[in-house]
């Protein structure tokens, strides 16, 4: 205990107490909102003693980003903190150009609770309101937990809201406990159209009935590729739960202002370093882009190619003939339209008349949207000792905040955490079963997957 409390001397006096920082919450989103004009960052409390209740922080940076350049793609997830007040972390996240996560929004609150995601929600919306006829139908990849999804549905009633892959792929493999239908189901779930899932459904049923009911529970209208109705650009699990248990990691033992504060720098160096990397960028397209058309085609040379007019082609292979029509860029076997950049097969039929394919992946995926998304500046905050000097102080100032916000009533535990008791019969764990992390197949590991790139 001696030590324990030396140790938290310490961080006390280095980062000061989490009841000092719930305090400076006021005159902290000032700051954000002064030194970042049209940022978003907004307290809620509750109660006569005024008991922190919620917080939401959104850049003015990644909002021009998001609603100018990047998909219309947002993941949704949370974390429950372990500092001495507890909570849980909201973050709503896009994909930029490249394939990296761009951060939008987060929130601090007392309780993960369907209140709380509703309030959340609400707070996104008005986020995007005013651009919402300018932007294209959203699609939200989440979980889907009740308060999810009946937050998106009731704020974003047009959005497309899918599940995410690996808890769909993770409750399908512990019902079931099957390799081989674990393997069949991950085809099933990258199958285009909807003939190949049924078939790949068929396959599954010939080995176990029980498959039926659980399609009935999780349908597949909410996650399987030939079926749902938005637009994934090839994301098919949250990449934002990583980064989500990194910041709860790293944060706490922080208090509450200091763990935003550390978000921020995060934020404000990756914009620094991609806005960098996008000037050095003289391509058409991002890198990773480049790449996927570089293997479009060369994939399209094994493809015969007839012309129908000056837009329709039919791609014939030994396998299928498929259609593409260059126009409305659209090609039968979906890839296109699904992804958002040309397949083999129209590449194949773009070569054919002399077209550049790079002209023809969607915006979003250009290196001029790159750069746009990180075109503006997340700025620093000033030490909290220049905050009274500047009028924001929670006493005195022009801008003078009156409301003193004390910490939650939620509290951790005294003592240490209990652990539990390890049995005998709980080191006999089974066999770890290798899943492939490209294809998602059991039996073998990314670094021998015979998969195509």
């Amino acid at each position: 205990m001696q030590a324990w409390r030396g140790k938290e001397r310490s961080m006390a006096a280095l980062h000061g107490t989490y009841e000092e920082g719930f305090k400076l919450l006021p005159a902290y989103c000032e700051q954000i909102k002064k030194t970042n004009p049209g940022s978003i960052a907004s307290i809620v409390a509750t109660g006569q003693e005024n008991s922190f209740q919620r917080l939401f922080v959104s850049f003015r940076a990644a909002i021009y980003g998001f609603i100018n350049a990047c998909r219309p793609l947002l993941e949704l997830d949370r974390v429950n903190l372990k500092g001495k007040y507890l909570g849980t972390l909201f973050c709503a996240a896009a994909i930029d150009a490249d394939d990296a996560l761009f951060p939008l929004a987060v929130a601090i609150v007392d309780v993960e609770s369907d209140e709380n995601w509703m309030w959340f929600m609400s707070e996104l919306r008005k986020l995007l309101g005013v651009n919402t006829d300018a932007m294209p139908r959203l699609t939200i990849l989440s979980e889907r937990t009740m308060g999810m999804a009946e937050a998106v549905e009731t704020h974003f009633p047009n959005a497309f809201h899918g599940f995410c892959l690996r808890y769909i792929s993770e409750n399908f493999r512990d019902t079931f406990k099957n390799s081989k239908l674990v393997n069949i189901f991950w085809n099933a779930v990258y199958a285009l159209t909807t003939a190949e899932f049924e078939s790949k459904i068929s396959e599954m049923v010939q080995i176990s009935e029980d498959v039926l009911p659980w399609f009935h529970h999780f349908n597949p209208q909410l996650w399987a590729l030939a079926y749902f109705e938005g637009v994934r650009y090839g994301h098919f699990t949250l990449t934002v739960t990583e980064l989500l248990y990194n910041w709860a990691l790293e944060c706490h033992e922080l208090p509450i202002v200091q763990m935003v504060e550390h978000i921020r720098h995060q934020l404000s160096s990756w914009f620094n370093d991609r806005r960098n990397l996008g000037m050095r960028l003289t391509s058409i397209l991002v890198p990773s882009a480049e790449k996927r058309i570089a293997e479009a085609i060369s994939d399209s040379h094994c493809y015969k190619v007839l012309r129908a007019n000056e837009v329709e082609f039919e791609i014939v292979s030994t396998e299928r003939t498929n259609i593409v029509d260059i126009s409305t860029r659209v090609c039968s076997c979906r890839r296109w339209q699904l992804y958002g950049l040309p397949c083999a097969h129209a590449a194949a039929a773009l070569i054919s008349c002399g077209q550049n394919a790079h002209l023809f992946a969607e915006h979003c995926f250009t290196v001029h949207s790159y750069r746009e998304t990180y075109s503006q500046m997340i700025y620093s905050i000033p030490d909290k000792s220049m905050w009274k000097e500047n009028g924001e102080g929670i006493e005195g100032g022009g801008a003078k905040v009156e409301i003193t916000i004390r910490p939650p009533k939620t509290r951790r535990p005294p003592g240490r955490p209990k652990k539990k008791v390890l049995r005998m019969e709980s080191l006999k764990r089974p066999k770890r079963v290798v899943q492939c992390g490209r294809c998602h197949m059991l039996g073998h590991s990314q670094k021998k997957c015979t998969l195509p790139m």
